[in-house]
């Protein structure tokens, strides 16, 4: 218990350093007792990479598996205390203030295993953040559940399904981003995919993440004062235009990330994406599209952000651009298409 509680203080004295001088607009802490990146030091400090033989940067957000090929969506942190039988120990803690949106306490139902899904509604705009591999959640929270930044949300752990995760690889999946729809299971059913939605609106498939490890850097760096200054910040990568009446409810749920007025009428939106996907702006078309445009266009692409193996967004037919297979379904999550 005393173990518990000096890891406990400690997180809350990480989250005090980062307002000594002109804080930012609201609070942030590191999900582990880790103090590692609090004091600066390197990833190898605070990461946990997939094998032995594998580099540390293969427990970062990015294109970092299968030489490139494959994406993960957020950050592997490795705990500092173990058992005697060499479970980890770490306490799990909130990032910041929220509520309990998810939880999921049965590991074989998902490849995230035991996880908690945190909505942060307060924030401009709303993030979420995610808490995977858990070894146990704890008993008190319940979806609605309020929480406060630092709060014990469970212990780490090795929990998948699927995939075993070696218990010396033991380790917290940690991701922060947006939510593209309230209407994943529609999407899900048209896809008629074999295996059940256990898991609502907070399936992978539905949440699209940023890099944490910068979030965490330019706010320790006091380079944003809001989650959306960060948001503005980051370069974009594929700006698309898609022919519809429907308004996402995306654009109800991030109003600041969005042009539109309630009174607005258009046929169509420009969604500016930024790295790996993730949604930067919405905003109604000004002029009618006509009938004989297509119903997506790409309008303009950044060429750098295709030159990494995994996550393209845009694929070249001639000297012509379209959606790539990850785009498409963000933009059928977004407006149902």
């Amino acid at each position: 218990m005393h173990a518990l509680l000096l890891r406990f203080a400690f997180t809350l004295v990480f989250t005090s350093q980062f307002f000594a001088e002109t804080p930012p607009q609201f609070k942030l802490s590191w999900p582990t007792p880790n103090p590692a990146f609090a004091r600066g030091l390197g990833y190898s400090t605070f990461l946990q990479k997939t094998g032995p033989e594998k580099p540390i940067t293969s427990g970062s957000f990015g294109c970092v598996r299968n030489n490139g090929y494959k994406f993960h969506e957020g950050l592997d942190l490795y705990p500092v205390n173990r058992d005697r039988k060499g479970r980890a120990a770490d306490s799990i803690f909130a990032a910041m203030d929220g509520i309990v949106s998810y939880l999921n306490i049965t590991a074989s139902y998902s490849a995230y295993g035991k996880y908690i899904v945190l909505e942060h509604s307060k924030l401009n705009p709303p993030l979420y953040s995610l808490y995977a591999h858990l070894d146990s959640i704890n008993p008190n929270l319940k979806t609605g559940s309020e929480i406060s930044i630092a709060q014990v949300l469970g212990k780490m752990g090795n929990s998948s399904s699927g995939y075993r995760i070696p218990l010396e690889r033991s380790h917290l999946h940690f991701e922060i981003g947006l939510r593209l729809s309230d209407q994943f299971q529609v999407w899900y059913n048209k896809k008629k995919f074999k295996s059940k939605n256990r898991h609502s609106n907070f399936s992978g498939f539905n949440l699209v993440g940023l890099d944490p490890l910068l979030f965490y850097s330019m706010y320790k760096e006091k380079s944003y004062a809001t989650p959306l200054d960060f948001l503005k910040s980051l370069p974009v990568s594929v700006i698309v235009r898609v022919k519809t009446n429907k308004t996402p409810d995306f654009v109800l749920r991030y109003p600041s990330l969005s042009t539109a007025k309630t009174s607005s009428a258009s046929n169509g939106w420009d969604v500016t994406f930024g790295p790996y996907g993730i949604p930067l702006q919405i905003k109604p078309v000004e002029k009618t599209i006509s009938s004989k445009e297509k119903q997506i266009q790409i309008l303009k692409f950044n060429s750098d952000s295709q030159k990494k193996p995994c996550r393209k967004l845009t694929t070249q037919k001639g000297t012509q651009f379209f959606p790539t297979e990850q785009l498409q379904t963000y933009l059928e999550l977004l407006f149902g298409i």
